[in-house]
């Protein structure tokens, strides 16, 4: 299955903030590492990974581009920069509110992936649009 994951699932992964989340992500990822599942990391990830991971958890930029370089060194993932305009603008602001969910939301749809996420408003519309991928 082709994936996307929300951001807030490699800062789960990353940081270990709610340990449920992070096994969840944790056993996902090992599916991953044996072909079970190929991971589109889109470059609105990339980039909001850096501004949390700097901004919220302080690592400097060494370490964030480590990350970044250790995921896309990772055979099941592939770099996308996912970005198609004319998909988010028919989804936002209605009935995806937040600008980055229309952009993974379309990115998605554009490659016939599914999204994994945490946050539950998303995952309703995702559910919807049959993008939803569950974690669990």
């Amino acid at each position: 299955m082709r994936l996307i994951l929300d951001t807030n699932c490699y800062v789960s992964y990353l940081n270990e903030r709610n340990r449920v989340q992070h096994r969840a992500v944790s056993a996902l990822m090992e599916a991953v590492s044996r072909a079970e599942h190929e991971v589109l990391l889109i470059a609105h990830n990339m980039t909001e990974m850096v501004f949390v991971l700097q901004n919220v958890y302080e690592m400097n930029s060494l370490t964030v581009r480590k990350i970044l370089s250790a995921l896309l060194a990772n055979p099941g993932f592939e770099f996308v920069a996912g970005h198609h305009p004319e998909k988010i603008l028919k989804i936002w602001p209605n009935p995806m509110k937040d600008y980055g969910d229309a952009v993974l939301a379309a990115a998605a749809s554009a490659s016939g992936a599914q999204i994994c996420t945490f946050d539950r408003a998303f995952a309703r519309v995702l559910r919807k649009s049959n993008l939803y991928a569950d974690l669990l």
